[in-house]
């Protein structure tokens, strides 16, 4: 006898119209769901100038976990599109991004003069320049009337980004990574072959996050500034010295900058850039002070008396030993008895007598300044120098 079969009921099966998850979790899911769709919206409209729909395909993607904040969320949005509407482009040296010509190479992204700075963007994302002098009137500094002293001093002043974009229009790159200026430092004047320069340094960051020091000034200053002589007591070495020692510091900020959080490292990371500004400000116009002090030296040593008239009678009496090359000033040193030089251009023509007291020669050649002449025969070049001295340097016979 078999036992009788329990009855078997169907398997109950789901509904399609059921709802996955409870209907509490689904109406938060909606709230905030149209709470990113107004993130989004107005992240761009922020960025950008225009809302997401204008902006083809950005694909907005945010990543949220229980322990971030509203200003994480925020953060990132805004970032998104700010990088959406950015170009990579490659920095022109000594040019500045021209937004309403999307490009570097246009006339308006150049210092208009050698002495004019960049003073920020207008509404339309051009860039704005200005005297240097004039700009520090702007700015309210009070020292501008030391630039046309008779001694005159370098000056800088470091502008922060809020000031360069003030004017600056959304939706003409004021958000944009393809040339976003952190702050920067401005500094004049350099005398270059007799016209007064000045240029701007800015920190910039691209659409990769890459930080840089941008040098913004006139291709004569640039070049004066990249051959400038190894010695110390050059303006221009001074200068390019801060400049490198500015760069080399922002490259170490940039790892930092690139590999960190940042979001977590951003206050951080802007106090140390505008600590690397204040610092570079704070060089060049030390280099300032010391020029205005060497200047009074120089007044000095110009009121002693200079050897002219014993030229003639060095340049009889020197040796093949006696002859010297100046590599900072490519001129030729004639060494002539208590502690007489006399310098020379590379065809004979007498150029200045001077005094060299103690062991400041020796100390000269030391330093590599002056080396054994390198013009060829001191024969020919004494030859050279006899025939162009003024009879009044000569003695009397």
């Amino acid at each position: 006898m078999t036992a009788p079969r329990k009855s078997q009921t169907p398997a109950a099966t789901a509904s399609p119209e059921a709802p996955s998850c409870p209907a509490a979790v689904l109406a938060a899911a909606a709230r905030a769901h149209v709470a990113l769709q107004e993130l989004s919206r107005t992240a761009a409209l922020e960025a950008a100038g225009r809302g997401d729909g204008a902006l083809d395909g950005a694909g907005l993607s945010l990543q949220w976990h229980p322990g971030s904040s509203p200003d994480d969320l925020a953060e990132a949005a805004f970032r998104f599109y700010a990088e959406a509407i950015s170009e990579e482009r490659l920095f022109r040296q000594g040019r500045v991004h021209c937004y309403a010509c999307g490009e570097p190479a246009c006339e308006h992204s150049a210092p208009p003069s050698p002495g004019a700075v960049c003073t920020g963007y207008e509404s339309t994302g051009r860039p704005r320049w200005q005297e240097f002098f004039g700009y520090l009137l702007e700015l309210g500094d009070e020292r501008a009337d030391r630039l046309f002293l008779e001694r005159a001093e370098i000056l800088a002043r470091v502008v922060g980004r809020n000031r360069l974009i003030a004017d600056q229009l959304t939706t003409f790159g004021r958000n944009a990574f393809t040339y976003r200026i952190w702050g920067q430092v401005v500094a004049g004047y350099l005398q270059v072959r007799n016209t007064r320069a000045a240029l701007s340094a800015q920190v910039v960051e691209d659409k990769r996050h890459r930080l840089h020091l941008q040098v913004v000034a006139t291709d004569e200053l640039r070049e004066a500034l990249a051959d400038a002589p190894d010695d110390r007591r050059s303006a221009f070495t001074r200068v390019y010295d801060a400049l490198a020692e500015a760069r080399n510091q922002l490259a170490a900020l940039n790892s930092v900058w690139q590999h960190g959080n940042h979001r977590a490292d951003a206050v951080t990371v802007r106090e140390r850039a505008f600590a690397i500004l204040r610092h570079l400000a704070h060089s060049i116009e030390q280099k300032g002070r010391q020029q205005q002090r060497r200047t009074s030296h120089a007044e000095m040593r110009g009121g002693q008396n200079r050897p002219v008239h014993k030229a003639y009678d060095d340049v009889v009496a020197a040796t093949a030993q006696d002859f010297y090359t100046d590599r900072f000033k490519g001129s030729t040193i004639v060494a002539g008895r208590a502690g007489r030089v006399h310098a020379f251009n590379d065809t004979g023509r007498h150029v200045t007598s001077l005094m060299l007291t103690g062991d400041e020669f020796s100390r000269r050649c030391a330093r590599g300044r002056y080396v054994p002449y390198a013009g060829g025969d001191p024969e020919a070049f004494r030859a050279s120098v006899l025939a162009r001295l003024p009879e009044a340097d000569a003695p009397e016979r």
